[in-house]
C-alpha cells in the first residue's frame, strides 16, 4: 500500500486499527518528513483527539499540521550556511561523540582496529547516525526538527514563554482526501468547516483549561448562490483579468467598462466578507479578538457573567463554556442580537460535558448515543440533555445571556468598550484558508493583527530577536531606510509618485530608482535597513537571485512589499508545498513583512503604503503626508504649500495599527483587504 494511501476515504478500517496507523505514521516519521502527508496525519490526528475529549492533544497537533515544509526550509538553509562557513562541519559532528565513547571504554589501537574492521560502513554509518547530537542547538531550533521533543508538553511551554500581551489563534481547515484525488481547483474549495484552535487567550491564560478547539461550519450557503469558496477565488480570477487587460484600453469605452468590472468586483468582495462575518464566524468571531489593554473590562465581563450564572441559577456550566461566554460577552458591542443568540445556544450545548450528555441522551430516530461530538445531534435532543444535565431550560438559558449581552450593548457604562484597545492578536492560518480576507472582519478591522505560518516559527522568530522584543512588540527604527522602485524600468508613475513621497518624507533614506540593483546589493540593503521598501512587480525577491539566495544572506530588516500578490501563496499543484517570499524572509530571520495578497492597482496600493509609512516612520516635515497636495503626484510634483496648515496626525508607533488607519486611505475594499502583515508585531521606538 502506498503510504498516502492511509488518507485517502476509500478503505474502511476498524477505528482501533485506524488510531494505530495515525500514531505509528506520527511517531515513525523521518527527520525531514513529505510536508503534505505529515500535515495530512496531524489533522487526522487533531480531529480524533477532539472526539476523544483531548483538548490539549487536539490543539498540538492542529499545532503541527500546518506549514510543515518551511520548518525543512529552515532546517536544510540552517546547515547549509554551517556547511558554507565550516568546510569540516560534517566531519567534526561525529567527533565529539565518537571521542566520548572511546574515552568511556578504553581500549588499545589493536584492538580499536580490530572493531572497526569487523563492522561494515553501513553498521558504522548507522551507529554513529544513532548517537549524534545537537545539544549545541537552542531549544526554539530544535523545536523546528521532527523529534520527539515536538510534544505537547513542549508546546504548552512554548505557549507560556511568549509574550502575554499575545493572543494566538489557529484556523485550520479540515483534512480533506480528495487532494490526493483531485485537482488542486476542484479540491480547494470543499472546506465545510473550520477549526479554530486558541491557543492563547485574555481568559484563557488565568485558567486551567488549557488550549482548546471548536470547529465551525463553513462553506454552507442559500439556495441559488454560490459556496464561498467558489465565489473568492472566481472573483479573483476576474480581478487578474480585468487588471491584466488594463494596458490594453484605448478608447474610451473600453475604460468605462474597466471601472464597471472594478466596481463589480469590489461589491463582490465586500460580499464575501460580510458571509464571512455573518455567515461563518457568527458569534465566534469574539475568540479572534485581542486582550483589552485596560485590564478593568476583564475583570468587570468576569463578574458580569459570574454574576448572571448565580443569579439565574445556571449552575454546573464548565470551564470551556465559560471562557467562551466570557469572549462573547466582551464583543457583543460589534455583534448582532441573532448571532448572539445562536452562539450562545451553540455554546451551552454543543460544548457542554459530553458524557453527561450521552447519559442524559433519549434518542430520537436521528440520534445515537454513540455520537463522538456534540454537535452531530439535533437540536431537539441538544434541549432534552440540557433540560436535564442542568434541571433548567435552554430557552431559559438564552434568554438570561441575551438579556446580559443588550444590557453590555445598550448600558452607558459599557459605552466605550467597543472602542477600547487591544494588544495584538496572531493568526496562524492554514494555507487551504490563507487567501481570506480575515483581517477585514468585524473582529479585526479595528484592532492589530499580524498572520504568522506556524507557532514553531512564531516562536524561534521571538526567540530569534528576544533581546529586542519589549511588551509583546518587536522594537526597530525607522532611521535606515532602504527602497528598490520600478526596478524593471515599466511603472513610470509609480515611480515618479513613490521617489516623490521617499524623497519628501524619508529624506535620509537610499535605494534604487529606475533600475535593478545588483543581488548582492539587494541583500546588503535587507541587511542594513531597519525597513526596506520595494514598490514594483511582485515580490522583489528575483533581484535577489530567488528565494533562495534571500535566505542564505539573511535580513533584519522590516520589509515592506507593494508589488501584486507579494505575500500570496503560490501552490500551482496538489500535495506540493506553496512557496512565498514572506516565507523566505522568515528564514532569513526578517521579524515583519506586509505586502498583497493578490493583484492590485499602483495608484490605490501606493495610497495605502505611503499612508502607512507616514504614520509609522517620523519625518522632520512640516507638513503631513496627508495634507500635500496630489493633484501632479502621477507626475511626481507634490505641492507641499497648500494654503492653512492643518494640524498633524499623530505619530503611530505600533506598524500594525498604522497598517489599521491606512486601510481606510482606499475607498477600494479590494486593495484595503489585500494588504496584510506577516511576523512579529512591530514597533517604532523613535
Amino acid at each position: 500500500m502506498e503510504d498516502f494511501d492511509v488518507f485517502t476515504n476509500k478503505i474502511h478500517i476498524t477505528k482501533p486499527i485506524y488510531k494505530n496507523i495515525l500514531n505509528k505514521f506520527a511517531k515513525d516519521i523521518p527527520a525531514t518528513p513529505f510536508g503534505p502527508n505529515y500535515q495530512s496525519a496531524r489533522k487526522l490526528l487533531a480531529e480524533q483527539c477532539l472526539m476523544d475529549g483531548d483538548e490539549a492533544g487536539c490543539a498540538f497537533h492542529f499545532s503541527e499540521s500546518v506549514f510543515a515544509t518551511l520548518r525543512t526550509m529552515a532546517i536544510y538553509r540552517d546547515e547549509q550556511i554551517k556547511l558554507a562557513n565550516d568546510n569540516l562541519r560534517k566531519i567534526t559532528s561525529y567527533i565529539k561523540p565518537v571521542q566520548e565513547i572511546i574515552e568511556a571504554n578504553p581500549k588499545t589501537d589493536d584492538q580499536l582496529i580490530d572493531n572497526l574492521i569487523k563492522i561494515n560502513d553501513i553498521d558504522v554509518t548507522g551507529v554513529l547516525d544513532s548517537i549524534k547530537t545537537d545539544d549545541e542547538l537552542p531549544f526554539h531550533q530544535r523545536y523546528l526538527k521532527f523529534s520527539s521533543e515536538n510534544n505537547i508538553d513542549n508546546f504548552r511551554r512554548i505557549l507560556k514563554e511568549l509574550p502575554k500581551e499575545w493572543t494566538v489563534i489557529q484556523l485550520t481547515a479540515p483534512y480533506n482526501p480528495n487532494e490526493n484525488l483531485k485537482q488542486m481547483d476542484e479540491f480547494r474549495t470543499e472546506v465545510d468547516s473550520i477549526y479554530l484552535s486558541v491557543f492563547t487567550n485574555d481568559y484563557l491564560d488565568d485558567s486551567n483549561l488549557g488550549p482548546f478547539t471548536i470547529n465551525i461550519p463553513a462553506n454552507r450557503h442559500k439556495e441559488g448562490e454560490r459556496p464561498l469558496f467558489t465565489e473568492l477565488y472566481s472573483l479573483l480570477d476576474e480581478n487578474y483579468k480585468t487588471i491584466e487587460n488594463a494596458q490594453f484600453l484605448n478608447n474610451k469605452r473600453l475604460v468605462q467598462d474597466y471601472w464597471a468590472k472594478r466596481e463589480d468586483i469590489d461589491l463582490r468582495m465586500k460580499s464575501v466578507i460580510n458571509v464571512m462575518d455573518k455567515e461563518w464566524l457568527g458569534g465566534w468571531g469574539s475568540l479572534l479578538t485581542g486582550k483589552l489593554i485596560d485590564t478593568k473590562w476583564k475583570e468587570k465581563i468576569k463578574s458580569t457573567v459570574q454574576n448572571t450564572v448565580s443569579d439565574w441559577g445556571l449552575m454546573g456550566l464548565n470551564e470551556k463554556q465559560m471562557i467562551l461566554l466570557y469572549n462573547l460577552m466582551e464583543s457583543c458591542p460589534v455583534l448582532s442580537s441573532q448571532q448572539l443568540k445562536s452562539c450562545i445556544r451553540k455554546i451551552l450545548t454543543e460544548h457542554g460535558n459530553t458524557e453527561r450528555f450521552r447519559q442524559a441522551l433519549t434518542c430520537c430516530e436521528s440520534c445515537s448515543k454513540d455520537f463522538n461530538l456534540l454537535n452531530e445531534l439535533c437540536l431537539k435532543c441538544l434541549s432534552k440533555c440540557f433540560e436535564a444535565v442542568h434541571h433548567f431550560t435552554l430557552v431559559d438559558a438564552i434568554r438570561a445571556f441575551s438579556q446580559l449581552a443588550i444590557q453590555i450593548k445598550d448600558c452607558n457604562e459599557w459605552a466605550t468598550l467597543k472602542k477600547a484597545k487591544r494588544h495584538p492578536v496572531i493568526l496562524i492560518v492554514d494555507e487551504a484558508l490563507d487567501t481570506f480576507p480575515w483581517e477585514s472582519t468585524a473582529a479585526l478591522r479595528e484592532h492589530p493583527a499580524s498572520r504568522m505560518e506556524n507557532v514553531h516559527f512564531l516562536y524561534h522568530l521571538y526567540k530569534l530577536h528576544e533581546g529586542r522584543v519589549a511588551a509583546g512588540h518587536y522594537v526597530a527604527s525607522g532611521g535606515a531606510g532602504r527602497y528598490v522602485i520600478n526596478p524593471e524600468k515599466n511603472l513610470d508613475r509609480m515611480e515618479k509618485r513613490m521617489k516623490s513621497f521617499v524623497e519628501y518624507w524619508c529624506e535620509s533614506w537610499r535605494g534604487c530608482t529606475g533600475c535593478a540593483p545588483t543581488p548582492e546589493q539587494f541583500i546588503e540593503y535587507l541587511n542594513e535597513a531597519d525597513i526596506f521598501l520595494y514598490c514594483g512587480h511582485g515580490d522583489g525577491c528575483r533581484c535577489a537571485g530567488g528565494g533562495s539566495v534571500v535566505e542564505g544572506g539573511g535580513a533584519r530588516s522590516v520589509c515592506v512589499l507593494a508589488g501584486c500578490g507579494s505575500v500570496r501563496l503560490c501552490r500551482t499543484q496538489p500535495r506540493r508545498p506553496p512557496r512565498a517570499a514572506h516565507l523566505h524572509l522568515h528564514v532569513a530571520g526578517s521579524p515583519m513583512v506586509v505586502g498583497m495578497l493578490w493583484e492590485v492597482t499602483d495608484l490605490e496600493v501606493d495610497k495605502v503604503v505611503t499612508t502607512m509609512m507616514s504614520l509609522y516612520v517620523p519625518s522632520r516635515q512640516a507638513l503631513p503626508w496627508s495634507a500635500v497636495g496630489k493633484t501632479k503626484w502621477s507626475q511626481g510634483i507634490i505641492d507641499v504649500s497648500p494654503p492653512g496648515c492643518p494640524a498633524r496626525p499623530p505619530h503611530e508607533p505600533q506598524l500594525l495599527r498604522a497598517l489599521g488607519a491606512a486601510r481606510a486611505s482606499t475607498n477600494f475594499i479590494m486593495i484595503a483587504s489585500s494588504v496584510v502583515a506577516r511576523g512579529l508585531p512591530v514597533k517604532n521606538y523613535q
